[in-house]
């Protein structure tokens, strides 16, 4: 490091002389500074054209920032601030960002937030306010508007003297509001008792009331130091005895977590907190075990079944990786470099990779096990201009492009061979207008040349970024165009959702046709009921753990009342579903489930039975490996159970390769791979089929053939992996014919059939992510009811009629099919590729006959989870209660708040704008080092939801639901520990949502955050006007702030920005004196350290009576 005369650091060279670490080269970065020593640049010269950020302060007191700009060669974009010297104590009053959009906010006398405003498309509104009272207990008030004819989101948190939360209301549904449970602490501040949430009285928003009501409450017990040693759960409807989860602390490295049900989980870490072993085992004698090993600086450089006799051995972290692992211990290997970038791995699955990095650190070059190598090339301030694989080159363009607005530091375009795509954004930076011209239609069997497009899709939001309306692209030869409109409730949560189709190309002002209205949430915000805009009302029904135990949907049908689905759902302890019971007009059906105690389906049985006595039958049961594979699946005689067939499975690592059918032979179905882990060849020697398929560097399918190399599918696809053409051969009308389907967008598709020569559409409408609803251009429609994982049960027309009913085997497997089986979404809401008998889960393909994903996959679920890495399995082996939405997660049904567009994270990472996003956040410009980075980010963010939430609910185990300080701040340096930043950023963004949430008790909509806007301790951020988060080494440093300033100063605390990613956190104290006032301040760098502590006495008329050094104890300034 070199420094100036004055101290100031000006330079930092980093790099590595050790020997525990791979070599690495040098990074530099400059720092300039004023006369007044303030930072003005920081500036990233280890290539060139240097990068870096620059910064303005005010000329008053030359100490606040009015001015941010981040450069780097010909490129910079520039936030201006206006300081406030008043009430604002130097925080801004007016931000403007590059686009020329203006923040505004206003303060009151202690300098805190009250309200926040906005440039939009519409004109200037009030995005947030806030007021705060002193009275006790301390509380605070945030509303949230909706700037339409919506309600406003509103809540109030009231908090105890020792800065601990009494209860939260918040605005609920119907206009009612909710109140979370109440918390009982012992005489040394534990939690002892948590309540769930009841509603409220609409007075108790703004008046406080003591509850001493507790209302199934949770209850923690304690061992000496203040460690969780018991939970024990509230009794649930058909349960004789609570569930209780116990933890022992075998020693300061070993917990051993025993579940009531007979199910444990042990944890053995290091001194450094770091996870070494963890094994799962139950009373039923099933058990699994994997170990880690971590390189000197904290990095995992290898992950090991444990389940045979051998102990893990460590791998010299100098040595690189080796070849691919095919002992059976499914072990992966990682290399880093001395300053924690992965340069290779070794995956049982994927193989061996290797990456490159420029001198910035950014991605630019991957090489995959299959020798294909990713380049990728970037602009002067990091982000991906160029992607280069073996298909061709993918364009990014960036800050302009005719048509688009608002366009600075944002993606505006995305070209390559088979499509482009520009984007338009409003005031707020959401994208309002998405241009796609599919190129692709020229490819294979060439498409009219009208369905090459442009198809635009336009989107409107509220303030609250919530969408308003869509506007769907139009057909291209019938140029009909569809609107769907969204309203919302004063819970926050969307409340209807209504359309308008139109032919004539000439769009509507008003949404004139309900898709689907009155949708209700209960006070924990599951949804509560709902009405198609067929009459068919739907009702749900959850037990006192949250899981949904009635599902009901009946309404008129041609004048009777018709029951289409009541379904009754029984639990087991481990809330694995046991029993489904569904009694409707037309039929009835009964499900049985086992589990063992890993809890992997292990037995299914079915039955279905009409009134004029059509039925049918099922009874199967599976067996598994520890590793979580799949071993055997058998069929059973449904009436007397004998074993008519046995599946037994082969596999190398995870990828199964031969199955031996017990009735048919040996390899009755056969599968290869190859080097990426993708399936390329299926035989099935009883049907005498055969498929090949082949896939893109991408890993993604782009044709399957038959045995006489026929080509029965081609897939295409955008930059994102979104598959915006399908070309197969299906059967139509008892003929085989081409069928060509396109999709603009997930809303919009167009199917052509080539013998007819017509082209129709489909617009889709979606709730909460799941398809409820499907229209033709004409209008004519579809609804789906669903179940518990989302598989469509029935597709009813507009009077309630049945177009089709499916069920399903808990695989995937049609179970029973009556009607139309042409709609397409079916198990979990996803498409069927008939061709292939494949379902498209949008990351990957599934095959429902094996019970086996066709690819691994890229996210492992659950890096502690000794099932969480198996790439190839569904679901963690639970297909009644989990479902894959994406092909990457599995979120079981029922439990905890929706969370839907609140984590940072918790979004599709091959998309195109979030990965977009990500480039920006982190300078990438290579496109490789942006799709791991919006990967890792979106794993942290689930990781720091979860624990956050755990945290403060008691919802999860308690050897994750901390309730105190330092256990938190422990299980978060373990959480981070090896982690990359864009995982410990996902984490530390998503943490205190889930934090939220828990002390919400469950009540949180996508405005949860809401919470941490405006506290009773009065930190808060508004999270759509600027960003201010702390870091977890930040926060730990501001919690001893807060511990030790006087209690009169805690309901006025605020953050504000500096350079360099500090924070200075700033706390109001009124004087004994009427008038006097006292600021204490802690300037904090990003590494957690204070940089400066002082306390600022103020007398009546402004000016200051002295400033202290705190951590000195001496005066700097004044008497």
């Amino acid at each position: 490091m070199s420094y100036d005369s004055r101290g100031n650091l000006t330079k930092r060279v980093s790099s590595y002389t050790g020997n525990g670490l791979s070599p690495v080269g040098t990074h530099t970065i400059e720092y300039e500074y004023d006369t007044h020593g303030n930072q003005i640049t920081e500036k990233d010269t280890s290539s060139s054209p240097a990068r870096g950020s620059s910064h303005k302060y005010d000329n008053e007191l030359n100490q606040f920032v009015t001015q941010e700009t981040k450069f780097g060669g010909s490129i910079s974009f520039t936030n201006t601030h206006q300081i406030g010297y008043g009430t604002a104590f130097g925080a801004p009053t007016t931000t403007t960002d590059p686009n020329g959009n203006k923040s505004y906010f206003e303060y009151d006398g202690y300098g805190r937030l009250i309200r926040s405003s906005a440039d939009t498309d519409v004109g200037t509104h009030t995005v947030a306010t806030y007021s705060y009272d002193s009275s006790f207990p301390l509380s605070a008030k945030t509303i949230l508007p909706s700037g339409t004819g919506d309600p406003d989101f509103a809540s109030r948190t009231y908090s105890d003297g020792m800065g601990r939360n009494i209860y939260t209301v918040k605005s609920a549904s119907n206009g009612n509001y909710a109140i979370t449970g109440r918390l009982v602490y012992d005489g040394t501040g534990k939690l002892v008792r948590k309540s769930q949430s009841n509603w409220a009285t609409s007075g108790e928003i703004d008046r406080f009331v003591l509850h001493l009501e507790e209302r199934n409450p949770t209850s923690f017990e304690y061992d000496p130091i203040g460690r969780v040693k018991k939970t024990i759960l509230p009794l649930a409807q058909g349960e004789n005895s609570p569930t209780t989860i116990t933890t022992v602390y075998n020693s300061a490295f070993e917990t051993t977590e025993n579940h009531s049900s007979g199910t444990s989980k042990r944890i053995v870490k290091d001194a450094k907190g770091e996870i070494l072993y963890v094994e799962d085992f139950s009373s039923d004698g099933n058990s699994a075990k994997i170990g880690f090993c971590y390189d000197i600086a904290g990095n995992r450089i290898k992950k090991s079944d444990l389940n045979d006799a051998s102990l893990m051995s460590c791998p010299n972290a100098t040595a690189g990786v080796p070849t691919k692992d095919v002992s059976g211990k499914n072990q992966t290997f990682w290399s880093y470099d001395a300053f924690g970038k992965l340069r290779a791995e070794s995956d049982p699955d994927l193989g061996v990779s290797s990456y490159s990095y420029n001198a910035f650190g950014d991605l630019t070059s991957s090489t995959n096990a299959k020798g294909v190598t990713t380049t990728l090339a970037y602009d002067g301030v990091g982000r991906i201009s160029l992607k280069n694989i073996p298909e061709g080159n993918i364009q990014y363009s960036y800050d302009s492009f005719p048509g688009t607005e608002n366009a600075l530091g944002k993606l505006v375009r995305v070209e390559d061979s088979n499509q482009n795509k520009t984007f338009s954004y409003d005031k707020l930076g959401r994208v309002k207008k998405e241009t796609r011209t599919i190129l692709a239609t020229s490819a294979g069997n060439p498409l009219p040349s009208e369905t090459q497009g442009p198809y635009i899709t336009e989107t409107q939001y509220d303030l609250l970024g919530r969408v308003t309306k869509i506007d769907y692209p139009e057909h291209p030869i019938s140029h009909g165009r569809m609107r769907a409109c969204y309203e919302y409730g004063s819970a926050g949560y969307i409340s209807g959702i209504s359309v308008q189709v139109n032919t004539n190309g000439i769009l509507p002002g008003y949404c004139n046709k309900d898709i689907v209205e009155n949708i209700s949430y209960n006070e924990f915000g599951q949804t509560a009921s709902l009405t198609l805009g067929n009459g068919i009302s739907t009702s749900y029904n959850y037990d006192v753990k949250g899981r949904m135990i009635r599902l009901n949907s009946s309404g008129d049908v041609n004048g009777n009342n018709k029951v289409l689905q009541d379904v009754v759902y029984s639990f087991n302890p481990n809330n694995n579903i046991t029993n489904i019971a569904n009694s409707t007009s037309d039929f009835n059906t009964q499900y049985v489930y086992d589990y063992d105690g890993l809890g992997r389906l292990t037995y299914a049985s079915g039955s279905y039975v009409e009134p004029d006595n059509f039925r049918r039958n099922f009874r199967q049961s599976f067996s598994y490996a520890k590793n979580g594979n799949l071993t055997s699946k058998r069929f059973h005689d449904p009436a007397s159970g004998a074993i008519s067939d046995e599946w037994s499975y082969v596999y190398s690592n995870h990828q199964v390769t031969n199955i031996d059918s017990s009735k048919s032979g040996n390899d009755a179905l056969t599968m290869s791979y190859d080097a990426n882990g993708n399936l390329t060849r299926q035989r099935d020697n009883v049907k005498d089929l055969t498929k090949r398929i082949s896939v893109d560097s991408q890993d993604r399918i782009v044709q399957i053939q038959d045995g006489n190399n026929s080509t029965v599918g081609s897939y295409w696809y955008d930059d994102g992996g979104f598959r915006i053409r399908k070309s197969s051969l299906e059967q139509k009308n008892n003929v085989f014919a081409n069928v060509e389907i396109l999709y603009p967008n997930k809303f919009f598709g167009l199917e052509f059939i080539e013998a007819e020569n017509v082209i129709s559409s489909v617009n889709n409408v979606f709730l909460n992510g799941v398809r409820i609803a499907a229209l033709n251009e004409v209008g004519a429609l579809a609804y789906f009811l669903t179940d518990q994982v989302d598989s469509v049960s029935h597709v009813l027309d507009d009077e309630g009629n049945s177009l089709s009913q499916i069920q399903f085997q808990p695989y995937g497997e049609t179970f029973v099919q009556r009607g139309d089986s042409n709609f397409a979404p079916k198990f979990n809401s996803q498409e069927l590729d008939r061709e292939s008998g494949f379902f498209f889960f949008n990351a990957r393909f599934y095959d429902p006959a094996i019970a086996r994903f066709t690819s691994a996959d890229t996210i492992i679920d659950g890096e502690f989870d000794t099932q969480g890495w198996n790439r190839f399995s569904y679901v963690k082996g639970n297909p009644i209660g989990a479902k894959d939405p994406t092909g990457h997660e599995v979120p079981l049904t029922g439990y905890g708040p929706p969370r839907d567009g609140l984590l940072p994270g918790n979004r599709n990472p091959n998309d195109t704008k979030y990965q977009a996003e990500i480039a920006n956040k982190y300078d990438l410009k290579d496109k490789g080092k942006v799709e791991a980075a919006a990967k890792e980010y979106q794993a942290g963010s689930q990781k720091g939801y979860n624990q956050g939430y755990a945290r403060t609910s008691g919802w999860a185990s308690p050897t994750q639901g901390h309730n105190t300080q330092s256990d938190g701040q422990a299980l978060e340096k373990s959480d981070l520990k090896g982690k990359s930043k864009a995982y410990k950023d996902g984490y530390n963004d998503s943490v205190g949502v889930g934090r939220a949430y828990g002390i919400l008790g469950g009540l949180g909509t996508g405005l949860a955050e809401a919470a941490g806007l405006a506290t009773a301790g009065g930190v808060g951020k508004d999270t759509r006007t600027k960003e201010l988060t702390p870091n977890v080494a930040q926060q730990k440093n501001i919690d001893r702030f807060m511990d030790k300033i006087p209690a009169n100063s805690k309901g006025n605390v605020n953050l504000h920005k500096l350079p360099n990613d500090g924070i200075a956190v700033q706390a109001t104290s009124a004087g004994k004196t009427p008038g006097w006032k006292a600021i204490y301040e802690k300037q904090i760098d990003i590494s957690g350290k204070t940089q400066q502590y002082t306390k600022t006495t103020y007398r009546p008329n402004g000016t200051i009576e002295h400033v202290k050094d705190k951590i000195k104890g001496m005066t700097l300034n004044g008497q």
